[in-house]
């Protein structure tokens, strides 16, 4: 089938899973496919999925040294199973790690942290973990950070003072913003403050479902004028306003996407395992296949769905990523 055998030539990237965290909180084994969670190493593999950005979430009732704790956790874990892989699935914190990931067409993670708690509003501690292989930092989560205002809290709190400083050092270290989740003042105040290409990982389109969690037009052309792009996500709740979603309405959104900000500043950021519920025929990385249909059947050339399935991601993480 042309579908499966597109997402095992181009490179395929997913931009945001939480399945580490389930990982810690949970048990299961990312390597051997054990848990019963959406991603694991024989799923990549399976679809051809290259490269999973790898989001590192810790929730408002682990604010604080807890938030840190658990971050550092999930470091822990992650970094435990690439070590254990001999190879086969590599940590990309560098360009050359980057592109040699793409010439033996592999398989990697790269760490995100949703929502800055965890820095406890200090830079030295942004340092500690860029060591750690941080390469992506989403600000807030629903809630406000000590970055930022989340979408889920006051609607007027904007950058921080810490925030603001944040930013300019991800800049000048090479980390990746994502601004999914930001409240819409912090995102304006992000857009004005950030120089470089911005990212949001996960959302819609709230010309189909209302909600601060989706972008308006106006904010993905933003983010795509800065150079980077905006990943559909396959939360339902963001897809359609009520009852079940498919394939369809994700790539009802996808084609939105790409004609408000164009082919070059669209890809994917499904949120696996970080819902329960998902579309009924994208319930695994596996099932992207079913996206990449819908995209063949509605006339996309090659090229086009290349860019989408990672091509796109490949573009902003390479002019992002420290040498």
């Amino acid at each position: 089938m042309k579908a499966s055998q597109l997402l095992h030539t181009a490179f395929v990237c997913d931009g945001h899973a939480d399945t580490f965290r389930n990982l810690v909180k949970k048990d299961g084994d990312f390597l051997h496919g054990r848990g019963g969670w959406h991603c694991s190493f024989p799923r990549m593999r399976q679809s051809g999925l290259n490269l999973q950005i790898a989001a590192v979430y810790t929730s408002l009732a682990e604010a604080g040294p807890t938030s840190t704790v658990v971050a550092l956790q999930v470091f822990e874990k992650i970094w435990q199973t690439v070590e254990a892989s001999a190879g086969r699935l590599r940590l990309i914190q560098t360009r050359q790690q980057l592109g040699e990931l793409l010439a033996r067409m592999g398989h990697g993670l790269l760490i995100s942290l949703e929502g800055a708690d965890p820095l406890l509003g200090n830079l030295e501690m942004l340092d500690v973990f860029y060591r750690l292989g941080l390469r992506a930092i989403g600000m807030t989560h629903n809630h406000n950070s000590p970055a930022a205002g989340g979408c889920g809290s006051n609607p007027l709190a904007g950058l921080s003072d810490h925030g603001r400083e944040l930013l300019d050092r991800m800049s000048s270290l090479g980390i990746l913003l994502d601004t999914a989740h930001l409240g819409k003042k912090a995102l304006d105040e992000v857009l004005e403050h950030f120089r470089g290409p911005i990212v949001n990982s996960h959302s819609c389109c709230q010309k189909f479902v209302p909600g601060e969690r989706n972008l308006e037009d106006a904010q993905m052309k933003a983010v795509a004028d800065s150079g980077g792009l905006v990943a559909v996500t396959f939360v339902p709740k963001f897809l359609v306003s009520e009852g079940p979603s498919s394939s369809h309405d994700v790539f009802r959104h996808l084609e939105h996407m790409v004609q408000v900000i164009g082919i070059d500043s669209v890809g994917i950021g499904s949120d696996f395992d970080g819902v329960d519920v998902l579309p009924t025929d994208l319930q695994d990385p596996r099932d992207l296949v079913n996206l990449v249909e819908r995209m063949l059947v509605a006339g996309w050339s090659d090229s086009d769905i290349a860019k989408v399935l990672g091509g796109n991601w490949l573009r902003v993480l390479g002019s992002v990523l420290p040498n």
